[in-house]
């Protein structure tokens, strides 16, 4: 059974819409600034990639938009794309349209907005509760369209997004869904949370004034991750039903695997992400050798970005030097939940066109980071298997692999 993309939506710092998006990524556009949402003069980290062209007012209205925290407003939109990407969904039955979604905070800023009214003595907004739960976005994805099926809501930190995708695989391939509208969202570039990352020393504080080189995957002098928002969504059917109703098909996800280090809540763990990345090769019914790009989860982080490389050698041994990489986070920094949606996105594009996007700011790498990492340039090369890597924190490692149909 071959399980395919048929659809895909985005919102992200560097683009709205999958071909501006594409664009963007492969002339290598900088999407970190300086924080404009709130006033950051007091953070220790005051830089995001953050989306500064959105407006729910065009496609909410008044009373949705009351309703709804900026995650699930980006996830609307990002699933309005992928919808009408993929075209009617009319020849299925409402029961059998599944959501499945990911989101590592869900509605942290209505939370953070709600609990400084209540510890000001002030009223809070009547629906704070539905606005901050997880599963909203899912179930107003579902609300709009009509989807009644499973629909659940994957929240595994950095690794939602990607987690969420195997979710849906597995329900497409076990019969439960004929189709599932699936991805991530996050919206955190926010006071408190991203004074919690600071607390955890994780976040990048050394670039507050240059930000356009403060996410730099594999580089030398790396400081921490740029917290990023955004949306990523892609539409899930069987190949069989997806050519009798005409619809594009843009990739096959052919692989996915996930693994628990077991090992700390926060560090990485080369193990598990050896293990994640071989369970996906074994779904897949793939070997190491057909591997021909991987978009890394590569956060930025010191530690992080040596152990990713490290896991890589070690699945990949001597050809790991031989597969391109690259790390979309670069350019957009880190949408926790939504980053491997938005990373998948990016790996079947590189499928669709050949190009491996950069990753920018690569001018000296770490001395523990020595593969190709697509450094700063756009790179061709005809890629038929593409392996998406998410790790996050909890030991969650997850990874994705698509192949060309």
């Amino acid at each position: 059974m071959h399980i395919v993309v048929t659809g895909m939506g985005i919102v992200s710092p560097i683009g709205t819409g999958v071909e501006r998006f594409w664009k963007n990524a492969v002339d290598g556009v900088n999407g970190i600034a300086s924080i404009q949402s709130f006033d950051a003069a007091k953070q220790r980290s005051r830089i995001a990639g953050e989306i500064s062209d959105f407006d729910p007012a065009t496609f909410l209205t008044a009373k949705q938009i009351e309703q709804t925290d900026r995650f699930t407003q980006l996830a609307l939109h990002a699933a309005n794309q992928a919808m009408t990407d993929a075209g009617s969904l009319e020849s299925y039955e409402p029961r059998r349209l599944a959501v499945c979604l990911g989101s590592g905070m869900g509605g942290f800023s209505t939370f953070e907005y709600s609990a400084a009214r209540k510890l000001q003595s002030k009223s809070i907004p009547p629906f704070s509760v539905p606005r901050i739960m997880t599963n909203s976005a899912g179930a107003w994805i579902a609300t709009r369209y009509g989807l009644k099926g499973v629909n659940l809501t994957c929240s595994t930190a950095c690794s939602s997004g990607a987690n969420a995708i195997g979710m849906a695989l597995d329900l497409l391939r076990s019969g439960k869904a004929d189709a599932v509208v699936t991805g991530g969202a996050e919206a955190c570039v926010l006071p408190l949370t991203m004074s919690g990352f600071e607390a955890l020393f994780a976040l990048s504080t050394g670039f507050n004034a240059d930000p356009a080189h403060a996410s730099k995957p594999f580089a030398k002098g790396r400081d921490g991750f740029v917290m990023g928002e955004g949306a990523g969504i892609l539409i899930l059917e069987r190949e069989e039903a997806a050519r009798q109703r005409g619809a594009k098909i843009y990739a096959e996800l052919a692989g996915y695997g996930c693994a628990c280090d077991a090992t700390h809540i926060v560090a990485p763990d080369m193990d598990g992400q050896v293990a994640a990345m071989q369970a996906a090769l074994d779904d897949a019914g793939l070997t190491p050798d057909k591997i021909d790009y991987i978009n890394a989860h590569a956060t930025s982080t010191p530690i992080g970005d040596v152990v990713e490389t490290k896991a890589i050698k070690q699945l990949f041994g001597e050809r790991a030097r031989d597969i391109p990489i690259s790390a979309t986070k670069s350019m957009i920094g880190h949408s926790i939940g939504a980053s491997a949606a938005i990373g998948s996105i990016a790996a079947i594009m590189t499928l669709q066109t050949g190009t491996i996007h950069p990753t920018i700011n690569l001018l000296e790498a770490d001395p523990e980071c020595d593969l190709n990492y697509t450094p700063n340039t756009a790179a061709q090369k005809n890629v038929q298997t593409a392996l998406c890597n998410a790790f996050g924190f909890g030991g969650n490692n997850a990874s994705l692999i698509y192949t060309t149909r």
